[in-house]
């Protein structure tokens, strides 16, 4: 890009947005940051205009692009992260953002590795090194067993740097074992559906202490699929799913199997339970009690897994190479390639 380009070719386009207004840069010179700032992140500085204020002698935003230049942020890196929080633009590098990107470093992460952690969730940069970032990693390490498992879950899932501890994370985790959950199924949520622990206490609580009284058993993994079930849906859409269901003849206590059975189908929207029920019900023929005793088969794609595996063991009954008896629910739960295996031998 040209040394000489004029900021007043854009003055007149986003005189509107505050930053622009009090930023006046009427030579560009050679400075590549600033250059980056204007342009190459242009979208996501308008957007973040509300938020930042920036003076036409403050540095900081030439500074904080500067740093993370240099540690190695590509560009498209910075844009996204910048995108994600303006407000990082005024922060001082060297005393807020560098301490975090060395901590990082130190704890046995590549210079790539803390890229991509950062670039993910950027928010870590607004977070208190001492008060957050370090306390949770001690906390990640004493829940998973070792540092290298801590360090394993923030490079697979990087924003649980940034959860609530004292108001989330550990109430919930506290009231797991209060209720009998397992060191390993906690475990489990946190490797999995770490997002669930950061859910409100009040929140968790109540979800929580609704699926123990279901009755779904605390050391099995279907305890924190169906607590990761019930965090993402409301009172209003478990009843319509009920009432669905209560449609179609199951009776209440069968509705509460299929849930303990298959937890996730109460996140399934209206429109595939129909779709999924009536193949079964109507187009397969199977009796309600069938599919209330296997509800597994109604979690799989009909596009993808059901129609195509059934298609192929229709043909396979009518040219008598398999018996009619053969479990349906069998091969929907294998594997791909198990399931070619399978029929291959027919």
């Amino acid at each position: 890009m040209s040394s000489s380009f004029q900021f007043a070719e854009l003055e007149d386009q986003f005189a509107p947005f505050p930053l622009f207004e009090c930023v006046k840069v009427q030579e560009l010179g050679t400075n590549g940051c600033i250059e980056f700032l204007l342009i190459g992140i242009c979208e996501a500085v308008i957007r973040a205009s509300k938020y930042v204020s920036i003076g036409p002698s403050d540095m900081r935003p030439d500074r904080v692009l500067s740093l993370l230049q240099t540690f190695g942020f590509p560009q498209p890196n910075i844009s996204k992260i910048i995108s994600t929080d303006p407000r990082i633009l005024q922060y001082y590098p060297e005393k807020v953002i560098k301490p975090k990107l060395d901590f990082l470093l130190s704890r046995s992460l590549s210079q790539s590795e803390v890229v991509e952690i950062v670039t993910r969730n950027p928010h870590i940069l607004t977070r208190s090194l001492n008060n957050q970032i370090i306390p949770f990693l001690n906390l990640l390490s004493s829940v998973t067993g070792s540092y290298s498992n801590a360090v394993a879950v923030i490079k697979d899932k990087p924003f649980v740097l940034t959860y609530s501890i004292s108001k989330c994370f550990l109430p919930n985790m506290d009231l797991l074992r209060t209720i009998g959950v397992p060191n390993s199924q906690i475990l489990k949520l946190l490797t999995c559906y770490a997002q669930v622990l950061d859910e409100p206490h009040y929140k968790f609580r109540n979800v929580a202490l609704k699926v123990k009284e279901i009755g779904i058993d605390l050391e099995s993994s279907y305890f924190i699929i169906a607590v990761k079930a019930l965090t993402f849906i409301n009172d209003s859409a478990w009843d319509s799913r009920c009432e669905l269901f209560r449609s179609f003849g199951f009776s209440d206590n069968e509705i509460l199997s299929l849930f303990k059975k298959l937890p996730s189908i109460m996140c399934f929207s209206e429109k595939k339970i129909i779709e999924r029920m009536e193949f079964f019900l109507y187009k397969l023929q199977w009796p309600l009690s069938r599919l209330a005793t296997n509800p597994a088969v109604l979690g799989y794609s009909l596009e993808k897994r059901t129609i195509p595996r059934c298609s192929v063991l229709q043909v396979l009954v009518l040219r008598n190479y398999a018996s009619k008896s053969f479990m349906i629910s069998t091969i929907l739960a294998m594997t791909e390639q198990s399931c070619i295996f399978e029929l291959e031998v027919f």
